[in-house]
């Protein structure tokens, strides 16, 4: 009779465990959709609706997400090379010299300068 109540309180304590990773799984899934927007990115059941043992459970596999870090480094630094060659070659392309440019991006980084310069003295007046 020892034997068959310790053996219900091992299977309870089982199902216990079993039901806490259950809330566990499904807190994880619903922060998953709150902060990336995903749904449906875990199942805990099979293409036939049975539920997956611990060893049969994994995670989908997932679309392939590529950055576009690479291309846009790849695209700017093209860019400082063009820009670099007509500015050592005095050439313009589509009417556009090297000094315009230049002037283009000193006047926007002027304006970022001088407007975090204006803010500046307002906060060593504050404290």
């Amino acid at each position: 009779m020892n034997q068959d109540s310790n053996t219900q309180r091992r299977l309870e304590l089982m199902r216990l465990i079993r039901e806490e990773n259950h809330n566990n799984q499904q807190r994880i899934r619903t922060r998953e959709e709150i902060l990336y927007g995903k749904s449906g990115s875990y199942s805990s059941s099979d293409e036939y609706g049975y539920p997956l043992s611990a060893a049969e459970y994994s995670r989908p596999e997932e679309g392939v997400h590529m950055s576009s870090f690479g291309l846009r480094l790849v695209i700017a630094v093209l860019l400082f090379g063009i820009y670099f060659f007509c500015r050592g070659q005095d050439l313009s392309i589509g009417g556009i010299t090297a000094d315009q440019i230049e002037t283009a991006v000193n006047a926007q980084e002027e304006t970022k300068l001088v407007d975090f310069i204006s803010q500046f003295p307002d906060i060593l007046k504050s404290k």
